[in-house]
């Protein structure tokens, strides 16, 4: 038996269990678990891989038939060039996030803002606070998460990254504000909880799999950015920026949040399939 053997019936269990990429997640644990590229598939199974991995390669398999995400299976993924360890209780860092985090750090630059004090709500795996620890290496990066599955993975992903800059925190978004005081931060981001309450027993199969505390945004979607708006923007300086990733409808119900609450030059932003998924702008005081 070849790993090529493997792979196509790996490939073909995926497929009859309706997961949507078959091909490169079979391809990514055939890595996982044997260290093999596609090039060496042809080879034979080597005795060692037949005793102790086979096995454990289709439990995996059959674990991602059922729908378990394949970034707790492997326990890692890259997110902007950040290896980040994941497992379960902690929401899995998507790509759509990254809109977020460019705008962030187009606002940083266009301010000349070279050592910045930011505060992440809803840090989770820690995946945007080290992302701009990373890029603002004299910035100081304060991350806040409530729950200690994602807290614990926030310590080991700061560790791993090498990012001494970035300041995690146990905290509540909704009472932790009262720490700090009036104009302490240049910005606040977040990437917080914004799918309707109703809506949550209808997400894919996979999803569910991730921590509901992280999903939650509460009977509109809409509960977190109210919340943010309300206790965090006095923590804002003057002229400070704003970032914030939303769901794929909000963006106007979002930026009218923000435009009530003070911010101007209120802009949102879309995903590569043209979905609304960030909205942003600055904090004006009003003298």
């Amino acid at each position: 038996m070849t790993y090529a053997d493997i792979y196509r019936e790996a490939v073909g269990i995926l497929r009859g269990n309706r997961i949507t990429s078959p091909e490169y997640d079979a391809r990514c644990l055939i890595k996982f678990f044997f260290n093999i590229d596609r090039l060496e598939y042809n080879k034979e199974i080597d005795s060692a891989d037949k005793e102790n991995n086979q096995e454990d390669f289709f439990r995996a398999i059959n674990s991602r038939a059922g729908g378990y995400p394949l970034q707790y299976i492997i326990g890692s993924w890259s997110f902007m060039d950040c290896e980040l360890s994941l497992g379960d209780g902690v929401l899995i860092p998507n790509d759509d996030t990254e809109v977020c985090v460019r705008e962030c750090m187009r606002l940083i630059d266009e301010m000349g803002l070279y050592s910045p004090t930011i505060i992440d709500l809803c840090g989770g795996s820690g995946a945007i606070s080290i992302a701009l620890a990373k890029k603002y290496p004299k910035a100081r990066v304060f991350s806040l998460e409530l729950t200690d599955e994602a807290y614990k993975y926030l310590c080991i992903n700061v560790q791993k990254n090498k990012t001494s800059n970035v300041k995690p925190i146990k905290g509540n978004l909704f009472n932790y504000y009262d720490k700090f005081q009036d104009n302490y931060f240049d910005v606040i981001i977040s990437n917080p909880p914004y799918i309707k309450t109703s809506e949550i027993a209808g997400l894919q199969r996979e999803v569910r799999y991730e921590p509901i505390i992280a999903l939650d945004g509460g009977e509109d979607g809409l509960v977190f950015y109210r919340a943010i708006c309300e206790h965090w923007l006095s923590k804002l300086r003057n002229g400070g920026i704003i970032s914030l990733e939303i769901g794929e409808d909000q963006g106007k119900a979002v930026a009218g949040i923000l435009k009530l609450s003070g911010i101007s030059n209120v802009k949102i932003l879309h995903d590569i399939a043209g979905l609304d998924r960030t909205v942003s702008g600055i904090y004006r005081i009003v003298q």
